[in-house]
């Protein structure tokens, strides 16, 4: 990805403790006075640089980011996360993910955003945006698998965001098919879609959503959500988060082409939320009440109910009243 000069300048920074005006001068090929321009407009941005005439500029903080320049600090991937289009605001990643997709964006190709004006989640469900404060963001995937198999990727990326949430020292577990909690209020959600050609699969969009920042919901989520900070009292970088999930997901998802999903039931049961607890399950037929025993190798839930052990491919589990 072609960088702009404002971000060379600010990936040197990042690279050094304090360095000179001519030496960032002379390592980017341009004038002192570009370098001025370049560091005013970065302290516009946010980014907080001390300058001293004798030691020259020093990154004191990078702010919380979700530029391509912020995410790649921490990315160590071969594919995903190697094209990022950032946007301060749109009305949604996955419809942003979806244009792109049909214009042959490559495989790995990450959108991003400070605030969505129109995020969804599952069934339509609108999803609580607050500005600067949350993680949207659409991955597009060109997978070689079957039309069957591609929602188990919903699976695989909440397995990779329940271990990274967990490598920073955030508790999280999954409840089926995808949302993730923390102590049972949701933390993050996953929307995945797709975009077909002559029965095969031409992109998965993974779309994923995280309340990061938030301090509040509305009256109607107070009860049901919650964010990393509120769980935690940490202030987690949302660059961080979005690296070392891509991180996380990429040879998860490498191992998914070639092996299938069968491998990572142990790791999905693992984070998995009310495993062997009463569950409420509700699907287009019917609602059923029984012990969530996990999943099967292909990703369906199993539910022992009175009448034996049941199988469910499209359903939804039941943790809060509707309003």
């Amino acid at each position: 990805m072609e960088k702009s000069t404002r971000d060379r300048v600010l990936q040197a920074l990042m690279r050094a403790d304090w360095i000179s005006g001519q030496e960032l001068a002379d390592q980017l090929n341009i004038s002192r006075t570009a370098i001025w321009k370049q560091i005013a407009a970065l302290k516009e941005d946010g980014y907080i640089i001390e300058a001293h005439k004798k030691t020259g500029y020093h990154l004191a903080d990078r702010g919380d980011r979700l530029t391509p320049l912020a995410i790649q600090h921490y990315v160590r991937t071969d594919t995903l996360g190697q094209q990022i289009i950032h946007l301060e605001q749109t009305e949604t990643t996955q419809r942003i993910a979806h244009e792109q997709a049909q214009q042959a964006a490559s495989e790995g190709t990450l959108i991003v955003c400070d605030f969505q004006t129109d995020g969804r989640g599952q069934l339509g469900r609108t999803w609580h945006e607050t500005r600067s404060a949350g993680i949207a963001m659409s991955l597009i995937l060109r997978p070689t698998a079957p039309l069957h198999q591609a929602g188990q990727l919903t699976l695989l990326a909440g397995i990779a965001l329940a271990e990274t949430l967990r490598t920073l020292d955030v508790p999280a577990t999954i409840k089926w098919p995808n949302d993730l909690l923390i102590a049972g209020r949701k933390v993050a959600g996953i929307l995945t879609e797709m975009q077909t050609e002559a029965d095969r699969i031409n992109s998965v969009i993974i779309g994923i959503g995280i309340n990061v920042h938030h301090t509040q919901f509305p009256e109607l989520l107070s009860d049901r959500a919650t964010s990393l900070h509120l769980a935690t009292g940490k202030l987690i970088a949302r660059a961080e988060i979005v690296g070392l999930f891509l991180n996380t997901f990429e040879p998860m998802y490498k191992k998914w082409l070639t092996e299938g999903f069968a491998s990572f039931v142990p790791a999905w049961e693992k984070y998995a939320d009310r495993l062997n607890d009463l569950v409420t399950l509700r699907t287009r037929q019917e609602t059923v009440t029984g012990i969530l025993r996990g999943i099967q190798a292909d990703g369906t839930l199993q539910i022992e109910t009175e009448t034996g052990l049941k199988a469910f491919h499209s359903a939804e589990l039941v943790y809060w009243t509707e309003m």
